[in-house]
């Protein structure tokens, strides 16, 4: 079965990058890629080859902030993705691939900025279709319960929280389970300044809960 992939990678350049990235698309059969903070100014074919290997076409939205360059990738001889619209917060299209239909997938990199968190959910909005599956995945930058966070200040359900609650409610839009660990983000320090943080998540439509029921 194939599988979409979506990861905050740090910088694309790096050697442990190309290798991890490379292992996860063997082992669990990887057919598209999403990348966030690729840092990357310019994306050529010969940075896809070497972060990924032969045989996939790409996408990219550049950026004056190189943490913010969104990178998606798909294999050419299984799919392919057809970009609808894009910002410096997220690529959306439509991924076909061969003799298995059609999803929507929306990247994400969201901004801890309220009002840029707007401008991602408005931007999103008009896109959303239940016609068939549709994936939005990627790193909100958003924290929803007090069980998302660890360390640092107490957490607060503020506007931020309740305007992406909004959008996945109103859009028919339902979180993924997981597996791992539950907080994604470290600030990498240790004992009391220690923060870790649920900011990555996946966000299905109702076709693709019920496909799965």
């Amino acid at each position: 079965m194939n599988s979409i992939l979506i990861w905050n990678c740090r910088g694309a350049k790096k050697k442990k990058a190309s290798l991890y990235l490379k292992e996860l698309v063997k082992d669990h059969n990887v057919l598209f890629i999403g990348l966030l903070e690729t840092k990357l100014v310019i994306i050529e074919h010969k940075d896809v080859d070497y972060l990924s290997g032969t045989g996939w076409n790409y996408s990219y939205v550049p950026s004056a902030s190189l943490s913010r360059v969104i990178l998606v990738l798909w294999r050419s001889n299984l799919a392919n993705f057809n970009m609808i619209e894009s910002s410096s917060q997220f690529i959306i299209g439509n991924l076909d691939i061969l003799n298995k239909g059609k999803w929507r997938i929306a990247t994400i990199y969201g901004s801890k900025d309220v009002s840029n968190g707007r401008l991602l959910w408005n931007g999103l909005e008009p896109h959303i279709t239940h016609d068939w599956p549709m994936v939005i995945s990627g790193d909100f930058n958003c924290l929803l319960a007090k069980e998302d966070k660890k360390g640092g200040r107490n957490f607060s359900f503020s506007l931020g929280p309740r305007e992406m609650k909004y959008f996945m409610t109103s859009n028919d839009l339902h979180e993924l389970n997981f597996i791992g660990p539950r907080l994604t983000w470290s600030n990498n320090k240790k004992g009391s300044d220690r923060i870790m943080e649920r900011l990555d998540r996946i966000m299905v439509d109702s076709f693709v809960v019920n496909c799965n029921q």
